[in-house]
Formats: C-alpha cells, sequence, structure tokens
C-alpha cells in the first residue's frame, strides 16, 4: 500500500479534528511547495529524522534505442537525490531486526 498525500490528509484531520479540512490541506501543499520551489532552486532541503533532498545534475550520456539497438544521445537533465537520515536508518533496521 502506498502512502500517498490524501492518506497524510486524512491522518492530520483525524489528529487534529478542530482544524478545518481544507485549512490541513492548504496547509500540506504550502510545505510541499516550499519543498519543491527549493529544490528547484538548487537548494539542499534537510528535514531532520527523516533526510535531505538535492538536485543533481546528470550528464548526457550514450543509450541504446530499445526499438532497433541504434545508439542515441540521451541529453542530460535535472534529478532529484534523497538521503535517508541516520535516525531514520536505524529506525529502520532496528525494526527489521527485531522481526528476525
Amino acid at each position: 500500500m502506498s502512502f500517498v498525500k490524501s492518506r497524510i490528509l486524512n491522518q492530520l484531520a483525524n489528529s487534529y479534528p478542530n482544524f478545518l479540512r481544507r485549512d490541513l490541506e492548504k496547509t500540506l501543499n504550502l510545505v510541499l511547495d516550499e519543498i519543491i520551489k527549493a529544490i528547484a532552486k538548487g537548494e539542499n532541503v534537510q528535514i531532520r529524522g527523516f533526510g535531505s533532498f538535492k538536485s543533481r545534475r546528470l550528464k548526457t550520456r550514450i543509450g541504446r534505442n530499445p526499438k532497433d539497438g541504434s545508439r542515441i544521445e540521451i541529453p542530460a537533465k535535472q534529478s532529484v537525490q534523497w538521503k535517508i537520515s541516520k535516525e531514520l536508518f536505524q529506525k529502520l533496521n532496528q525494526d527489521t531486526n527485531q522481526d528476525e
């Protein structure tokens, strides 16, 4: 099961019943939009206890056309790199070790 934006919104609405759902949705959208804007500007975004996001430029490279196998140039492009925080990494591995 995927953890999607609507599920986050539902959990926020359940945790904060005194807030209007539309206000919670606006707040969630604002946070996500600010993260997207920062990454698009090339800034690093760090969320303590979760991880960090940064923009990364992928170089031009040579690939193959899957239809005919000919070599093609794949242009350079921007991508997002995510690095897990130490805390989250430890939490994930602690839970995994307890299951064994």
